[in-house]
């Protein structure tokens, strides 16, 4: 089935009661949740966008005029979100064959989210697909059109959740790594957290766990990146470095993804990108090897190298005891050596940066 023959129901009809203030037209980075939505499902390759509106629907068209989405007026939308549903899937062209369920208060789904869910649908044929995040199952689903005759007949008590229940043997879980699944904005706090959420670069601590779990990295290599991670908070407090903590420390949480493929800082790197992480990307591609200007700026690449070269397997163990230690594992390669001494050149020179900028002993020799 192509991705053409599927379409996304976003549902911005209600009064946004709880909330205080309409979540349809609540800034979020750039744009509002309402728009945020439709861009993300338009990278995604979804060309049939449904926009339910109700109240307020006067200033909803307006933003909607310079989108390409079918807009779909629910005048029962005070009888709730399942009436504007129905709604919806009435109106939705005859050749959709399975679509997803998206409220407008959760619109920070990413694409690769979105992705997975399709792919799974494509492989297992399965009726609903829900997404789940660290054993939570979030939103949207991917439904079936075969239960749309179940859905229009409903009487709407319970919700769209009372009506896919009865089908939970066609359901399928799929695991994503993606926290947003979870998150709505159904209060003033809910929306402040969303924003804290949306600025960041990086994935969430989480998120970076959810990340390892999902490409089935060995524990051992999770413990070894963990210990990284604190190794960079520490030299970030330690030495009062005014570096991006967030994204630093997600590095470090994911620097080793693809520690087992050739190449793995390259290869990681390329993964961390194609999820939309480019400035976590930027910093694992350089964790194994860097080139160190002395003459310039520390910066957070070589932050990230120096954390990783201070820890063995999970301890810090200081860059001496770990050097000596690649020497002797290399030894009669000489290939091998001198790549770790240009390593261990890079590293000093780091150091020597630190003390530098900062006045401070490196006690991690």
């Amino acid at each position: 089935m192509a991705k053409q023959n599927i379409a996304v129901l976003i549902i911005a009809a209600g009064y946004s009661s709880r909330m205080g203030d309409f979540k349809p037209l609540l800034p979020l980075g750039k744009t509002s949740a309402l728009e945020r939505l439709i861009e993300t499902y338009q990278a995604h390759g979804i060309g049939h966008i449904y926009v339910v509106v109700g109240h307020r629907k006067d200033e909803l068209i307006e933003v909607l005029k310079d989108y390409k989405v079918h807009i779909v007026y629910n005048e029962d939308y005070d009888k709730g979100m399942f009436s504007s549903i129905q709604k919806g899937l009435h109106a939705m062209d005859e050749r959709i064959e399975a679509f997803y369920m998206n409220p407008v208060d959760i619109p920070l789904i990413k694409a690769h989210t979105l992705a997975l869910l399709y792919e799974a649908y494509e492989r297992e044929k399965k009726g609903v697909i829900y997404p789940t995040f660290l054993g939570r199952k979030g939103h949207p689903p991917l439904i079936d059109m075969k239960y749309k005759k179940q859905i229009l007949v409903s009487d709407g008590e319970g919700g769209l959740k009372k009506v896919l229940e009865a089908f939970c043997d066609d359901a399928l879980y799929v695991k994503v790594y993606d926290q947003a699944v979870l998150m709505d904005m159904d209060t003033k706090e809910d929306y402040e957290a969303l924003k804290v959420y949306e600025a960041l670069s990086a994935p969430t601590k989480e998120e970076c766990g959810a990340i390892m779990a999902f490409y089935g990295v060995e524990e051992h290599i999770i413990r070894h990146c963990e210990a990284v991670g604190k190794m960079v908070l520490v030299l970030l407090d330690e030495y009062h470095l005014a570096f991006d903590k967030n994204t630093l420390f997600a590095a470090a949480l994911l620097h080793d993804i693809a520690r087992k493929e050739k190449n793995h800082a390259e290869v990681g790197a390329q993964m961390l990108e194609k999820m939309g992480y480019k400035e976590v990307a930027k910093l694992i591609e350089t964790h194994m090897d860097i080139d160190v200007d002395a003459n310039a700026p520390l910066n957070a690449n070589e932050i990230l190298f120096l954390a990783d070269k201070l820890v063995c397997e999970d301890e810090v163990c200081g860059f001496e005891k770990r050097f000596a230690k690649a020497l002797q594992k290399c030894e009669g390669n000489a290939e091998a050596q001198c790549n770790i001494h240009k390593r261990l050149d890079a590293l000093k020179a780091i150091i020597a940066k630190i003390q530098t900028l900062t006045s401070k002993d490196f006690p991690y020799g």
